[in-house]
């Protein structure tokens, strides 16, 4: 068995750590928010109407919670491998499995996003964005559509395949994906 098929983790170059930060204080602002008015809302509520208040007290913040926690989840599934000759992206929401002999051809390319600025992902189209960190689909500015997974826009691996999909991926090591594609 080849290390292609064998599977091989990419290590990603990043840190997770800025997106959960960012993710905790954007859910918790609606979560205070909720909190606040829904304990106003009971305080002045008819007798009649503090069942109703009280339910809406508790369900309000769980929802908040469990879509803060799902997302945390999502994130922390975010990886790149090669399986069996195909390279899998798990970009949060869902993977991608792209045959290796269909990227071969173009080859890869590091690029910095910065420098590069047809290549930035500017429409989410589905997935997880956040500061430091976009993964899923996404419309890129020169109109294409991109398979993203990044945590640092300075060193891009970027990638396309035969029938024309866009790969940008945060990789720590490209020159290992690099050297699977020259097998």
């Amino acid at each position: 068995m080849s290390d292609i098929d064998a599977g091989r983790t990419l290590a990603l170059n990043g840190s997770l750590q800025q997106p959960r930060r960012w993710l905790v204080a954007i859910m918790g602002i609606p979560l205070v928010w909720a909190a606040v008015a829904l304990a106003l809302g009971c305080v002045h509520a008819t007798p009649a109407n503090k069942a109703p208040m009280l339910f809406a007290a508790m369900l309000a913040p769980l929802v908040i919670l469990l879509t803060t926690v799902l997302i945390l989840r999502s994130l922390n599934r975010a990886s790149v491998y090669v399986d069996q000759g195909e390279l899998v992206v798990n970009s949060s929401i869902r993977s991608k499995r792209i045959p290796l002999s269909a990227l071969r051809a173009h080859g890869l390319s590091v690029v910095n996003l910065s420098e590069r600025t047809d290549l930035k992902p500017v429409l989410k189209l589905w997935g997880t964005s956040l500061p430091g960190f976009s993964g899923g689909r996404f419309r890129l500015r020169n109109g294409e559509r991109a398979i993203c997974l990044l945590l640092d826009r300075t060193r891009v691996s970027y990638l396309r395949s035969d029938d024309g999909t866009t790969v940008l991926l945060s990789l720590k090591e490209p020159e290992q994906l690099r050297g699977l594609l020259q097998r």
